[in-house]
This record gives C-alpha cells, sequence and structure tokens, in this order.
C-alpha cells in the first residue's frame, strides 16, 4: 500500500492559508491588492471585531465576468501571468492566484461584481472552500467581497489571533501603507461605524503623507529626490531629522515599486546613513520610495509577498545609504561646512584630528591631541562680515577690525556653547537662536572623518597589542572573515590564524584603548553574517570606521568644561556633516506668542 496521497484541494488551500492567511490583515491586504490591480479609483475596507467578524473591500475597479468569477476561486488562477518567464517581470500587485481560494477554505465569503459589458452582475457564496450558491444581480461596476467568521473551520489558528484592538491596528497598518504607495486613489477604512482612515485622491506623495500623518510631522521629514542614477533606479524619501528619535521600527515605511515591503538590506543602508546621527538604539521616521525595473527585482521570494530581491543588491544598497545621506545634509539641521570655510590653524597636529586626552574621556585614548584654541569673550547678539587669513585667523570684520572672537566662528556665526544638559547635550546659541549638540555624537562624528581620512592617506596610528586577542569563528563567519581579512589589515587590525577556526588579533589603530579592541572586533565578526551580504567594500571600511569612532568617543554623563566644550563645537563644524538640532529664534518667539 502506498504511503503517499494527494492532499484534497479543501486540506491544499487550507494549507496555503496558513502561508497567504496569517489574520485578518493579510486579507485585508490581499484582496486592496486586488482592486489595485483592477484600477480601481476608490476602495473602501470596512471590519468588525478586528476583521475576525467581517471583512467588507469594496472598489469600483473593472470587476469581473460572471466565467472569471468562478475560476478566481480555483487554486493558482490569475490573470497576471501566462507563463515562467512573467514571474521575471511583474508588474502586479498580486499573481500568485492562491488569494481568494486560500481565504474561502478559512472562513465565510460573498463575492458581487459587474463588468461595464454585462447586463446583469455576479454573486457567488464560498464556505469552508465549498460553494454554497451562485446568482445574478444588478451592483454597482466593480467588485465587493465580504469575508465573515475568518477561521470558523480552523479553531486553532483561531485562539492564536490577538485582541481586536491589536488585529485591527494591523489592518490600518496595511490600509496605511497603501494610501502612502497610492496616493491617486481614494482609501477609507472604517470599524464599527467610525472612519479610521479618509485619504481622498492626492496629487502627489507629499500631499498624501499630510493627509495621513499631518502638517506637524511633514514639518519634521526632508524630502529629497534622484531619477534615473546609473542603477536605473528612482528614489524618493521622506526622512526625519535628528531630533525625531523612535524606539523602533514601526515608522519606517518601504516601497519597491510601489509595494510595500520589509527589507534587511534597506534597513542596513538607513542604518549606514544615521550612524553617527542618531544614538544607538533609536530609528528614524522615514517614507521611501524605490522604482525599479521589474526585471531587476524578483518578488516571488515570499508567499505573502512581503520581500523581494534584488538582481545588483549591493549597488541598491549603497544608493539608498546615499541618498538619505544627501537629504540629511540638505537640510538646515545638518549643517554641511562651505566649501570656503577656513580651518583654524590650531587642528593642525600628529595622528587623528579631534582625539581628546585621556581625562576626559570614559575610556583609554592613546595619542596626540589638538589643544583646544583660546576662546576671548564677544558680546552676544552681534553679526558680523569676517575676514580670514591663510591660516585662518580672524583678522577683519568689516567697522569691527580688532573685536574679539571667537576662533571657532564659522560660516559667519558664532557659536557659544551655554552648558550641558545631564552631562550629555550641549546647549548653544548663535545670533539666529537655540543650538542642541549631543556631545557622543558630535565626537563620534569627528573621529569618524578623521579616521577616514587617514585611513585615505595611508596616515593611520597603529598600536601593537601587549597580548593577542583571540577570536572564534562559526564555519560561515570564517569565509566571510576571509574575504575581508586583508582590509581589516589596512584598518589597522592585523589578523592572523591561531588554530581551527580562530583568528589572532595583533594590532589595533592607536585612538582604540586596549580595552575597547575586542568588544569591537566581536561586532564586526558578529555583524559579518547578516550585514555583509552584498555589501561592497567601501562600505565595510565605513563599518569599521563608524564602530572605532563609537568606541573612541566621549560618552554621555560626562561633565565637560566651558573649553572642551568649545573645542569639540569648533571641531563637529568643520566636519562635513556637523549634526545639530537648531531651535531658531522665530520658532522659539512663536512658541512664546511674540511673534
Amino acid at each position: 500500500m502506498s504511503k503517499i496521497s494527494i492532499l484534497p484541494d479543501t486540506v491544499a488551500n487550507q494549507i496555503a492559508a496558513g502561508e497567504v492567511v496569517e489574520r485578518p490583515s493579510a486579507i485585508v491586504k490581499e484582496l486592496v491588492e486586488n482592486a489595485i490591480d483592477a484600477g480601481a479609483r476608490k476602495i473602501s475596507v470596512e471590519v468588525a471585531g478586528g476583521g475576525r467578524e467581517r471583512i467588507r473591500v469594496t472598489d469600483d475597479g473593472e470587476g469581473m465576468s460572471r466565467e472569471d468569477a468562478s475560476l478566481a476561486f480555483h487554486r493558482h488562477a490569475t490573470s497576471k501571468i501566462h507563463d515562467a518567464d512573467d514571474l521575471f517581470s511583474i508588474r502586479t500587485l498580486g499573481f500568485r492566484g492562491e488569494a481568494l481560494p486560500s481565504i474561502a477554505s478559512v472562513a465565510r465569503v460573498r463575492l458581487e461584481t459587474q463588468t461595464d459589458a454585462d447586463p446583469v452582475g455576479t454573486r457567488i457564496e464560498i464556505a469552508g472552500g465549498e460553494v454554497i450558491s451562485t446568482g445574478e444581480g444588478a451592483f454597482p461596476r466593480g467588485t465587493e467581497i465580504t469575508v465573515e467568521d475568518v477561521f470558523y473551520n480552523v479553531p486553532a489558528r483561531r485562539k492564536f489571533l490577538k485582541s481586536d484592538t491589536w488585529e485591527l491596528g494591523q489592518v490600518t497598518a496595511h490600509c496605511t501603507h497603501f494610501a502612502l504607495s497610492f496616493p491617486e486613489i481614494h482609501f477609507v477604512l472604517t470599524s464599527g461605524g467610525f472612519e479610521i482612515l479618509a485619504a481622498p485622491p492626492a496629487k502627489s506623495h507629499r500631499e498624501r503623507i499630510f493627509q495621513i500623518f499631518g502638517a506637524d510631522l511633514l514639518d519634521e521629514l526632508v524630502e529629497h529626490r534622484r531619477r534615473g542614477d546609473a542603477a536605473g533606479l528612482d528614489l524618493h524619501v521622506f526622512a526625519s531629522r535628528p531630533h525625531v528619535q523612535k524606539h523602533n521600527r514601526n515608522s519606517m515605511f518601504f516601497f519597491v515599486n510601489r509595494r510595500a515591503v520589509r527589507d534587511r538590506s534597506i534597513l542596513h543602508a538607513y542604518a549606514e546613513a544615521y550612524r553617527n546621527v542618531l544614538p544607538s538604539g533609536t530609528f528614524p521616521m522615514t517614507i521611501l520610495f524605490v522604482g525599479a525595473k521589474p526585471g531587476d527585482i524578483d518578488v516571488n521570494v515570499h508567499p505573502a509577498k512581503t520581500e523581494v530581491r534584488f538582481r545588483k543588491g549591493g549597488v541598491v544598497h549603497d544608493a539608498i545609504r546615499d541618498l538619505v545621506v544627501e537629504a540629511l545634509r540638505s537640510d538646515r539641521t545638518v549643517i554641511p561646512m562651505t566649501s570656503d570655510a577656513p580651518a583654524s590653524s590650531a587642528s593642525a597636529a600628529p595622528g587623528i584630528r579631534g582625539r581628546i586626552p585621556d581625562s576626559w574621556a570614559s575610556g583609554p585614548l592613546a595619542g596626540e591631541w589638538a589643544s583646544p584654541p583660546a576662546v576671548r569673550d564677544v558680546p552676544w547678539g552681534e553679526s558680523r562680515e569676517l575676514t580670514f587669513s591663510e591660516t585662518g585667523a580672524v583678522v577683519g570684520s568689516g567697522t569691527d577690525v580688532g573685536v574679539p572672537v571667537p576662533d571657532f566662528a564659522l560660516v559667519q556665526k558664532e557659536l557659544r556653547p551655554l552648558g550641558q544638559l545631564r552631562d550629555s547635550f550641549i546647549v548653544a546659541v548663535d545670533a539666529s537662536g537655540l543650538v542642541l549638540i549631543d556631545q557622543h555624537v558630535a565626537h563620534e562624528r569627528i573621529l569618524f572623518e578623521a579616521y577616514m581620512k587617514d585611513h585615505a592617506g595611508g596616515r593611520l596610528e597603529v598600536q601593537r597589542l601587549l597580548t593577542p586577542i583571540l577570536i572564534e569563528l562559526s564555519p560561515s563567519q570564517e569565509v566571510v572573515f576571509d574575504r575581508i581579512r586583508h582590509e581589516l589589515a589596512r584598518s589597522g587590525f592585523e589578523v592572523s590564524p591561531f588554530g581551527p577556526r580562530t583568528v589572532s588579533v595583533l594590532t589595533a589603530p592607536s585612538v582604540l584603548g586596549s580595552a575597547g579592541v575586542e568588544k569591537l572586533l566581536r561586532e564586526l565578526v558578529d555583524g559579518l553574517e547578516p550585514e555583509h551580504r552584498g555589501i561592497d567594500i567601501e562600505a565595510f571600511q565605513r563599518k569599521i570606521a563608524a564602530s572605532v569612532s563609537c568606541h573612541a568617543a566621549i560618552k554621555i554623563n560626562n561633565p565637560l568644561d566651558n573649553v572642551k566644550m568649545q573645542w569639540l563645537v569648533r571641531e563637529l563644524m568643520r566636519t562635513d556633516c556637523p549634526t545639530i538640532v537648531r531651535y531658531d529664534l522665530r520658532e522659539i518667539q512663536r512658541a512664546f506668542k511674540r511673534v
């Protein structure tokens, strides 16, 4: 007797439902995708009981004929692909042909649809995968699908659903994704008679963001766009300013060819872009739209179509990272150093520029450092045009020649530290308002740029460790480690084999104290498997530089005197991307209702 048998269609559909229909929100996602593919201009979603009691999706798309409506509930029935080659040029959101039969196998479903060409519409009722009734009726052009009693015949799945409020939150998230990606479509979401989402057609993504999130949040986002780059990508980003700090990734929205996706490579690109900008453990609020040629992405890598694979993953990663960096640099809260702003001669010192002495760092920092310049008092509130000598000294300022000004004055502004907030944030002022600086992020940025500059010029200072550090690698880590061994050497880490799957670290950059070397190397090694795939050597160089800088930088909860704060501010403003939070004087006046 044969042990192998063919599963009945009802069982096969329930298995497919386990992949496609994880919860009510997944049903909403599949039905809305079909409505969009049908050319709908308005889509209404109504839910009851978080979706487990009822989901109704109504659209004004092209509708279905009676024959197509009947075929739509057969597994793998689809109008969107015809042969295997079509899988590599998907231009629609749905294509698998599993959504409707999977939903119908675990719920009670009623379909009502009509096209312009048919004199009457079609009604089909299905429960647990079995057709209950079919009929005709007069319906508006488009399709309405009602799904009730989700998982009524699969109690084991139903009991794993969470509260109605939580499930409704997931439905709302999906509807929000669609509304963001398709601003030209009118979306409505209601529950219990209350309108949760109302998004009329918008002319642009910016207008749609305003509809959903409001003006206050939109004002915190920097918009930046790059069309048709060398990789054939159209990139459009709304990235939050540095003072917007989230404690999870729930406010990060990624869309590839208008499909909402979760992608580790994109997340890593953002981590690289916001490194030294946001504190560790915090995340930005961002909305990213990626347009790519259909043949350059594979959307058929996940049953729920929530993941994509790029043909040139490394190129896409770097393009997104650079786009976000450009967006932040273009914004007034991240002030790039102007090309004609001179550097003070006081910054010329051997070793890594900006290194601070051991006496005010949380860990040992060996080597030379630039002594803080003498800072002279200047009356607050004055604005001057400054003239610099070739060495960077102030030699004139219009009629105010000879008036003492700080040597760290840049971009024709005096930025004066006032003190610290909780020994972590420097509070400063200039002629245009109030400035906040994270001292750890500031020093990390200073060290990062100095490290990259010294690395490019072959001037990295290296120390030999008194006791070599041994690191054990997993088999997969060993393969990747072998590829980046030479880059580690160029970055100051001399590494040699030491027995099976063990390496010995003999040298490290001098900026690191010996206590920080092992922790940093282990972080790099642990991060190789999930992050290094598809990332080029340049990105890895930046990762090393960022890790070294983070470990060497002064930490928070560390008191600084005025001279050291002034030194940090001056050095930060000389970097390519000094990150500060600025509150303009007019904003402050408006807050106190003085304007």
